[in-house]
């Protein structure tokens, strides 16, 4: 699948919106081999994520059993419009009568909650990165926690930059740093910026739950997941090795590391599918096998016979068992979701999850849903196309300056002419001919000063405006800078 990030007040969406629900309920066919697994996994899922999101206080509308379940995921960091899409779909979804929600991948590193923000100074736009919570650079999402200071710096550094801009373009996300970034928080950033994100879309339709990934990830039906994919590790490695294989030679990608590296395996240990996470140190988990059994590598060697036997070893030592990337596509699509939605990037890399499901569940992949958007704020056109002609233009005034001359010199033209017919016949003094139209070229040029003048002028012109455009309009702008209304509906 060939996807395009949407261009400038554009959207993407498929299959269309208007087919999403038809689309969940044929895939709950290819499902039946995974039950019973599958509907403890649905149940963990709905009840964790009721219990968080009624948690942090928003409405919670108890899904009934037999609805289709669309669900969309990312860290849960300030969006930029092109992932809210995906939410505002969730949305209407859930209003037109489909349970939908929202996975916040809370153990990935936060980075510190970065920002872009637009600035303006000595007469330049520029892009600025502010951090909503920079000592939490280096921690996992679920981890960090709401500093007052950080927070109220950060709301003054986005005031500021965004008023510095003289069109006031970002109008609405400065009422909104300037109001709801200063309201009291919940006391972690992962938590705070759901709530953030609840408030900036309380008057869209439909009541969304949200999950951190973290508490599906503490839940009995989970650990029956990771141990099924645990016990197969090797199977599971060489099928992953090999499908990644597969698709770097499809797409001609030389780099081990690109777009997942390989997983390791030295004979006696294979790396999986997983993360061990403790004190906020996420690390590759590996196994060795033993007897049919994995036996987990983490500060020695510890053989798990049964799920039982994981939940309390990792509840003991106070460990944290989460899924990578090609597990958690895995997770969702087969064992939550009747309809999961990617973005562009997602979708680009989960053809990998399609093959790895075929071979390793024996069953055809489900067909996942794709959604972004690009907004785009009044009067910033894009100028590239314009730059790109005027620089067109150029290069052939370069070349046929007679074709930019109101009044060339007549003779010039003529020979000119006449050696462009004469270059082609057989015989023909190619490389004095050559010369001679070059020299007509040169004598041609001396006369287009006025003309190169206004045409570079445009050209110095045009490349500011583009300045300014690509940092009026950059699409990974987070959400509230945009009033919700800018967000178009399904």
């Amino acid at each position: 699948m060939t996807l395009a990030t949407p261009a400038s007040g554009e959207r993407l969406t498929l299959p269309p919106f208007e087919h999403w629900e038809a689309a969940a309920r044929e895939n709950g066919v290819a499902f039946k081999p995974l039950v019973p697994l599958r509907d403890a996994m649905r149940r963990a899922a709905l009840e964790s994520a009721e219990r968080y999101t009624r948690r942090l206080g928003l409405p919670v509308s108890s899904a009934a059993p037999g609805l289709p379940l669309v669900m969309a995921g990312h860290q849960p960091s300030f969006y930029h419009p092109g992932v809210l899409y995906k939410y505002r779909l969730l949305a209407e979804a859930a209003a037109r009568g489909m349970t939908a929600i929202n996975l916040n991948v809370d153990t990935d590193p936060s980075e510190g909650f970065l920002v872009k923000v637009p600035s303006f100074s000595g007469g330049e736009y520029r892009r600025i990165a502010h951090y909503a919570a920079p000592a939490a650079a280096n921690m996992l999402y679920l981890d960090a926690p709401v500093r007052e200071g950080e927070i109220t710096a950060f709301a003054e550094n986005v005031l500021r930059d965004l008023r510095s801009i003289p069109e006031r373009i970002f109008s609405f996300g400065e009422i909104f740093a300037e109001t709801e970034l200063r309201r009291e928080l919940p006391p972690l950033m992962a938590d705070a910026a759901v709530h953030l994100r609840r408030t900036y879309t309380s008057h869209w339709p439909g009541g969304v739950l949200e999950l951190p990934l973290s508490e599906l990830c503490r839940t009995e039906p989970f650990f029956t997941f990771a141990f099924g994919l645990l016990t197969r590790a090797p199977e599971a490695a060489a099928i992953f090795n090999e499908t990644l294989a597969a698709y770097r030679a499809e797409h001609g990608i030389r780099s081990k590391a690109n777009p997942f590296p390989d997983l390791a395996s030295d004979g006696q240990a294979v790396e999986t599918l997983f993360w061990v996470c403790k004190n906020g140190v996420r690390q590759p988990l590996s196994v060795a096998m033993r007897g049919g059994f994995p036996a987990l590598l983490v500060d020695g060697m510890h053989e798990m016979r049964d799920v039982g036997m994981l939940r309390d070893f990792c509840g003991k030592r106070e460990l944290q068992l989460w899924p990578r990337a090609m597990a958690l596509s895995v997770l969702n699509r087969l064992f939550v979701a009747d309809l999961f939605v990617h973005g562009t990037g997602g979708a680009k890399y989960d053809r990998i999850t399609d093959l790895f499901i075929s071979r390793f569940h024996g069953i055809t992949a489900p067909p996942f849903a794709v959604a972004s958007a690009t907004l785009k704020l009044p009067g910033l056109d894009d100028p590239a196309p314009g730059l790109a002609a005027l620089r067109q233009r150029l290069r052939e005034a370069a070349f046929h300056p007679e074709r930019f001359l109101e009044n060339a010199p007549p003779a010039l033209v003529a020979e000119k002419e006449n050696l462009r017919a004469a270059i082609t016949a057989p015989g023909a003094d190619k490389k004095g001919i050559g010369k001679r139209i070059s020299e007509i070229n040169i004598e041609l040029n001396n006369l287009m000063g006025p003309v190169r003048h206004d045409l570079e002028r445009r050209i110095a012109s045009a490349e500011k405006a583009l300045g300014r455009h690509e940092a009026l309009a950059d699409r990974e702008f987070p959400y509230f800078f945009y009033p919700p209304t800018a967000m178009p509906s399904p």
